[in-house]
């Protein structure tokens, strides 16, 4: 996100624009090691395990030392650039960097990549730009005279105020836990507790996925045999035992002519297990892939993606109208993905792998009605790479807030429905 927005605010007279990492900004690789831990975990499939750990234990018990231990290396590293915008693309760090645009009276930016919410996304001082519309709901519904919301950190918060500022966020977060969540999805209706600024973009991924395609010349660039349904399954760029779990499902139950398409990331070992894959189903052709800058291609040949629906794989698949087929076991921060699925019927959510052959017989049959879904959906917003670049460019250069205007009501077309037709 934070090179689409390098490439979306270059270009004006006198303005430099300088990327930082968090562990660049704090000088160390604390940050890495738990980048490291999550891409390890979620490609074992330990789901639950990498939620409770990263997505709560973390943030619960340890992101209130690292903030008051990291505060003043924080603030003297942002007094050497001396930002007079500040744009957060990550999570971690908005308690400090609201802090500091506050005391410089400069505005500060949280670009919401997900749906979901954690409380270290939401900022007093930050104008919250976000997706789609559900999501300045969950970021309205925390109480911002609770602790984290409330109490300052700066350079010259004393040591016995550090202490304090712990264990009143315990208080609110631990001992309080049954009312204070640390987590917010919109998928129901959430009560308004503050004023939050919030702009609305619609979905945004880098600019190549709102090119149209020709979807005949792409089968021919990647082999992909004609005539036949494709089917993606992908697991971000970390591959994982999602992949190969997708594979040995769908070759041993689905019995209809079938490309699919593995998408196995930079995660080798697996790539070579799919190249490897025994397969015993003559219906079904299997083409593994590495790594590929070229993503965008293969969700425009897909009729249905089956993945694992972190909010990259599930904004792209949006901007490329292709169908999506997941599991209800997430991690909480994608949790705001199924929400939109099953709001807006983009695709299919399975309890288990018994459902996975009957959800993705429904999607084909039915594509082309998920695909009225999505778009539906996208023209709730501005459609285009080129819109929503003049829409930055207004709210971050003229710091420009209006709240978005929903474009009027969504008619949501039920897939079960048209099936009868078929």
């Amino acid at each position: 996100m934070a090179n689409i927005l390098q490439d979306i605010l270059e270009g004006e007279e006198d303005v430099e624009i300088v990327k930082y990492a968090g562990s660049e900004l704090l000088g160390q690789s604390g940050v890495d090691i738990i980048v490291k831990l999550w891409n390890g975990l979620i490609r074992r499939n330990l789901i639950r395990t990498v939620d409770v750990l990263v997505n709560f234990f973390i943030r619960i018990f340890v992101l209130p030392f690292i903030e008051v231990s990291q505060t003043v290396p924080f603030y003297e590293k942002l007094d050497e650039i001396k930002p007079d915008i500040i744009i957060s693309t990550a999570d971690g760090f908005n308690k400090v960097l609201g802090t500091y645009a506050s005391e410089n009276k400069i505005p500060f930016y949280i670009v919401i990549t997900e749906i979901s919410t954690f409380l270290d996304l939401v900022n007093p001082h930050a104008t919250h730009i976000t997706y789609f519309n559900e999501t300045p709901e969950a970021i309205r519904n925390y109480d911002f005279d609770l602790t984290y919301f409330s109490y300052s950190l700066n350079k010259t918060t004393r040591f016995y105020q550090k202490v304090e500022y712990i264990l009143k966020y315990y208080k609110d977060f631990v001992l309080k836990a049954y009312e204070n969540s640390i987590f917010r999805n919109p998928d129901r209706e959430l009560e308004q507790l503050n004023n939050a600024r919030c702009r609305v973009i619609g979905p945004l991924a880098e600019k190549k996925h709102f090119t149209v395609k020709n979807v005949d010349e792409i089968k021919e660039k990647y082999n992909i045999p004609k005539d036949r349904d494709n089917v993606v399954v992908v697991s971000g760029s970390i591959g994982g035992k999602f992949l190969v779990q997708m594979a040995k499902a769908l070759t041993k139950r689905y019995n209809k002519p079938l490309n699919l398409l593995v998408m196995c990331g930079r995660d080798k070992k697996t790539y070579e297990k799919m190249v490897n894959f025994k397969n015993t189903n003559e219906m079904i052709n299997i083409i593994p892939y590495e790594y590929t800058n070229n993503f965008d291609e293969f969700i425009a040949v897909a009729d249905c993606l089956i993945v694992r629906p972190s909010a990259g794989i599930f904004i792209e698949s949006v901007l490329g109208m292709a169908p999506i087929l997941t599991f209800d076991l997430v991690t909480s921060n994608d949790r705001g993905s199924l929400t939109m699925i099953e709001k807006y019927k983009l695709g299919e959510i399975c309890k288990s792998k018994k459902e996975l052959i009957p959800a993705l017989e429904k999607i084909l049959i039915n594509k082309e009605v998920y695909k009225k879904n999505i778009e539906r959906l996208q023209n709730m917003y501005a459609r285009t790479y080129d819109e929503k670049k003049q829409l930055l460019r207004q709210i971050i250069f003229d710091n420009e807030f209006v709240d978005y205007e929903e474009k009027g009501s969504l008619h949501i077309e039920s897939p079960l429905e048209s099936s009868i037709s078929h």
